[in-house]
């Protein structure tokens, strides 16, 4: 996709594009969980399930084994962080 913005407000631009429709997401899945929204539509169909899942909780395992950081491992993650120039007005 072409656009005349530079890549930084583009990249804005998208991500609260984004965080506009996760909160969206939010509010339908919560409604339909309720009971409030229907799950039925002219072109889907929305499934509820649940799922149980397992985690490890350290602090539990700590204090009942002692310090566990000998099986840390080390790893690296690269994120784009972006801002949004503020511009003020001048009076």
């Amino acid at each position: 996709m072409t656009t005349n913005l530079k890549p930084a407000d583009e990249l804005l631009t998208i991500r609260n594009r984004i965080k506009a429709l996760q909160a969206r997401e939010a509010e339908l899945k919560a409604g339909m969980q309720s009971g409030d929204l229907p799950l039925e539509g002219d072109f889907a169909i929305a499934r509820l399930s649940v799922r149980a899942t397992k985690r490890f909780d350290r602090k539990a395992a700590e204090a009942k084994v002692g310090d566990l950081s000998a099986f840390d491992v080390a790893g690296e993650a690269t994120a784009l962080l972006i801002e949004e120039l503020v511009q003020e007005l001048a009076e």
